[in-house]
């Protein structure tokens, strides 16, 4: 059906033109209503949502993801280069007893380089930097009774040695050896009857001993209060962690401080750390490189 039925007829030479829905003419009332009803039946563009309405909403979702992303890639990163560094570079170490004193305090903090000596004892690390150990270097290396502890001695008797101690002096190849750093506390001259550390008492008399490849004999600077090769025998060099480079910080502990394990009493020593931090601090040690 026309949208002209019901209306007069057409004029002449004028043709009959059917419009649809599509050819309104502009400015007729039907166009207008037309229109109107058009936008009533369908949302205006500014109605109705677009692709890039809809991206922003998802935007700060996404964003979430990205940081998350981001902070999961920088930790698992960081995780690996440190554990890589502590394993291979440097190690930090607490220095619980005095039997390095005066080289070394209770309660430095050490920075422990772990390239220079066990690198050489790595296969697989030739690129490595290393220098064979030497007569008066500071070795740090897992105890032999229990690898899981870390001790800190000095290298007295290298590959080829024959090391001999009487009273109190050591003998290296029938020489004595000079020693500047060394410390003694109690000027008896023990036997080795007596019993230190639960061993026979080898602390101011030691037999010759010739010391073979691969092997070292330790010693701690304070020589009447130190368990070191007197007693535990001679040290592996596979044994060996490092040497000690710095003193990173130090804190003038309570002598007991390291046996101290319960709960109760490592919250009151890191209770006192926390309050004596200023006034116990050893400010001087800070950066002291030891040798």
């Amino acid at each position: 059906m026309s949208i002209l039925d019901g209306s007069s007829d057409p004029l002449p030479d004028q043709p009959i033109k059917r419009l649809s829905q599509d050819s309104t003419p502009e400015g007729s009332p039907l166009g207008a209503s037309q229109a109107s009803g058009s936008g009533a039946a369908s949302q205006s563009p500014e109605e109705s949502p677009s692709p890039e309405v809809g991206g922003e909403k998802e935007a700060p979702s996404k964003k979430r993801h990205s940081a998350l992303r981001e902070y999961f890639v920088t930790t698992v990163v960081c995780t690996i280069f440190a554990l890589f560094v502590t394993s291979f570079v440097v190690h930090p170490m607490t220095v619980p007893t005095p039997s390095m004193e005066s080289t070394i305090l209770v309660g430095d903090r050490l920075l422990i380089d772990k390239f220079s000596f066990r690198n050489r004892f790595q296969a697989g690390l030739g690129i490595a930097p290393s220098r064979p150990i030497q007569r008066g270097d500071i070795l740090v290396f897992k105890y032999p009774d229990d690898p899981e502890t870390l001790y800190v001695k000095r290298a007295i008797g290298i590959p080829g040695d024959t090391l001999e101690i009487r009273d109190k002096q050591v003998y290296i190849n029938g020489e004595p050896l000079e020693e500047s750093y060394k410390r003694h506390s109690d000027e008896e001259v023990r036997l080795r009857r007596r019993r230190f550390h639960g061993y026979a008492s080898r602390r101011d008399n030691f037999d010759p001993i010739e010391i073979p490849r691969n092997k070292y004999f330790v010693m701690g600077d304070n020589r009447d209060d130190s368990a070191d090769s007197r007693y535990f025998g001679l040290l592996d060099e596979k044994l060996i962690v490092g040497r000690p480079l710095i003193v990173f910080w130090s804190y003038k502990d309570a002598p007991d401080a390291y046996r101290r394990n319960s709960p109760s009493e490592l919250i009151q020593l890191y209770g006192e750390r926390i309050a004596y931090f200023f006034t116990r601090t050893r400010w001087s040690r800070i950066g002291h490189i030891i040798r």
